[in-house]
């Protein structure tokens, strides 16, 4: 005998004439309230933000429009095995300018290779900060701001990090 669903849980969406099943929503008893957080940072240009975060392995995943200036681009990591599991960011064009003066957000990111991955970024002409060893992070985390202002922490990922 099938499972029975309650109203809880369907998914409902309206179309012209009422409302209608479009599908069942999983046993939540055994689920995680929340699966992902995709930041969405605001900036200036999206191109120029687009390349530096390709400087630390993302890609573009999906953007608007399709062709010509990017209005929103969503970035993942290629290079994980499971997109949805690893680094997710969204960046969407600023109607307004950006104070970086302003900026209160930290974005941690945990590097397969810190020493490498700084050595990237100086070699692409970036102003990383030094690494440093704190009793949190023995094994090293840097500073760098991209090109709205936003730091964005690098940490060097270990088996107690993700």
């Amino acid at each position: 005998m099938g499972r029975q669903v309650t109203r809880e849980q369907t998914i409902y969406m309206r179309d012209d004439s009422d409302m209608v099943q479009q599908n069942e929503l999983p046993d939540s008893a055994h689920m995680p309230l929340i699966t992902g957080l995709v930041p969405v940072l605001p900036v200036m240009d999206v191109e120029r933000s687009v390349a530096f975060y390709a400087l630390l392995g993302f890609a573009v995943g999906n953007r608007v429009p399709h062709e010509g200036r990017m209005h929103w681009a969503w970035l993942y990591g290629p290079e994980v095995a499971d997109w949805r599991r690893g680094p997710n960011l969204m960046l969407s064009r600023s109607a307004q300018g950006i104070d970086t003066g302003a900026q209160k957000v930290l974005f941690y990111l945990y590097a397969t290779n810190l020493v490498a991955l700084r050595k990237k970024l100086v070699e692409a002409g970036k102003s990383p900060g030094a690494i440093s060893y704190p009793d949190y992070l023995p094994m090293g985390e840097l500073e760098i701001r991209d090109p709205d202002g936003y730091c964005v922490m690098l940490a060097q990922s270990t088996v107690d990090t993700p």
